[in-house]
């Protein structure tokens, strides 16, 4: 009896969300997602990937398709939490200051790894809600250097796919800050931004 009363204590004791961050883990293990810096502020890791476009950016870099990039993922766990009173300014700054920190450790990254020196640029697909705030959310990255592929189609997942996306992410940000959950996030748009390697070193390198 008091095996069997123990193994109950031990089920209760699994709660709900470490089977959500033990999910996140595994798919980022079989993505090659990592962490790149231990600083608690970074809200970014980071993923190696090839091109699969040519772009040619505002700097006058040229990316071609094959050419080596690095595209960030967004650190749940590391986002500020929302009050009440959900995206106060307060927060906003918070948030600011937390994606500047995050460039200035990506930058610090990709300047020391030799391995990254064919890296060309960095680049992140947001599907984080409707068109109408993809469109907003690029225009608010475009003051840390983004900018978008234009009529891009790349990065955009099937059906099948969209519908798992959807699903981690609403427990996730359950899991992490229930309070930012919106509706919203399960009429997920695709927005590509990109940043040369060249204007992220010029900005953020320490």
């Amino acid at each position: 009896m008091s095996v069997v009363l123990s193994d109950k204590r031990g089920l209760r004791a699994i709660h709900p969300e470490q089977w959500v961050f033990s999910l996140d883990r595994w798919l980022r293990r079989w993505h090659g997602v990592y962490e790149f810096t231990a600083h608690r502020d970074c809200l970014f890791r980071a993923e190696r990937c090839l091109a699969e476009e040519s772009l040619l950016l505002s700097d006058g870099v040229r990316v071609r398709r094959g050419d080596p990039l690095l595209r960030v993922h967004l650190w749940n766990e590391h986002m500020p939490s929302m009050g009440q009173a959900g995206p106060t300014i307060g927060w906003a700054r918070r948030a600011s200051r937390a994606i500047e920190t995050s460039l200035r450790e990506l930058a610090r990254h990709v300047s020391q790894c030799s391995d990254l020196d064919g890296v060309v640029a960095v680049c992140a697909d947001m599907r984080i809600g409707t068109a109408k705030q993809s469109a907003q959310l690029a225009r608010i990255v475009s003051r840390y250097g983004f900018e978008p592929a234009k009529n891009s189609r790349v990065g955009r997942p099937g059906w099948l796919r969209l519908v798992g996306e959807n699903i981690l992410m609403v427990l996730l940000v359950l899991a992490t800050n229930p309070i930012a959950f919106r509706p919203a996030v399960l009429r997920r748009d695709h927005a590509r931004v990109v940043l040369s390697r060249t204007k992220l070193l010029r900005r953020y390198r320490p």
